[in-house]
């Protein structure tokens, strides 16, 4: 990994460790996924002995992976392929809806994922208490593409890649992802070069 990258990381992560909650937005959005890819009926037997999440509030991590693990359970999926999926949908339908003004703002994907760690994660640490957004270090890379370095006590490294791929079809484009690195194979972040296409 290059020097800028493993100092981004380490930084990264000793940051993450000071709060592991999620935006309220995450689990709701988890239950309009399983609405819309595998029924009401699945929904409600995944969330039955769940709180209400709220828009305004944080929960604790392990409330995520407790829903994906029921939902892999009741539909027969793998949870990797539950949580990209799951990625795609809120980054496609669900953020777009509450938040167009970020997404009318840019005029592709690159330029808008070069903006969600300085505009919409640091709002997000402002307003909502304890939530805990990634810190993601995203820069421009040569081709008209981005380089992500994520680090996060997480490892929803999958969960990325389908929040990347659901904002580049919101602009009509594919992302193509080359993971360099990857924390779930022992290195200290993952390290993406990401390139854009026509969808």
């Amino acid at each position: 990994m290059p020097l800028r990258a493993e100092r981004s990381a380490r930084r990264i992560v000793l940051g993450a460790l000071d709060s592991l909650a999620m935006h309220g937005v995450i689990f709701t959005s988890f239950r309009d996924y399983l609405v819309a890819a595998h029924g009401p009926a699945t929904a409600s037997a995944v969330f039955e002995a769940e709180p209400e999440y709220l828009l305004s509030q944080a929960y604790p991590d392990e409330s995520l992976g407790r829903l994906v693990a029921l939902a892999s359970a009741r539909t027969g999926l793998e949870a990797d392929e539950i949580v990209f999926e799951f990625g795609v949908f809120t980054a496609e339908i669900s953020f777009a809806r509450l938040y167009p003004a970020f997404f009318d703002s840019s005029p592709s994907a690159r330029d808008f994922l070069l903006t969600v760690e300085t505009r919409i994660h640091e709002l997000v640490r402002e307003t909502i208490p304890n939530a805990g957004p990634p810190h993601l270090d995203i820069s421009p890379n040569g081709g008209g593409g981005i380089s992500i370095v994520y680090a996060s006590p997480r490892r929803l490294c999958v969960l990325l890649r389908g929040l990347t791929e659901g904002a580049s079809r919101h602009y009509g484009e594919h992302a193509e992802m080359n993971e360099r690195t990857c924390m779930l194979r022992g290195d200290l972040a993952c390290a993406f070069d990401v390139s854009f296409s026509a969808g």
